[in-house]
């Protein structure tokens, strides 16, 4: 199997990883926000650059357009 081989994994379009990114970037924010959540309690700064980087990563592996390419 490859990794442009669609027919086994679910694809989403390049856009759809710009909308997770965002989440990820506001997620904790709104926490912190509305449930007073201090993030450095659970999660260092590299760690947390290491999800990020690791979730986006798997999105363009399995994204099938380029990110701000028309679907």
């Amino acid at each position: 199997m490859s990794l442009t081989d669609s027919s086994t994994t679910p694809t989403l379009k390049g856009y759809r990883t710009l909308l997770i990114n965002a989440v990820f970037a506001a997620l904790p924010a709104l926490l912190s926000w509305a449930v007073g959540v201090n993030w450095s309690d659970y999660v260092s700064a590299p760690a947390a650059v290491a999800i990020i980087s690791i979730a986006n990563m798997g999105l363009r592996v399995i994204t099938t357009t380029p990110i701000g390419k028309p679907a």
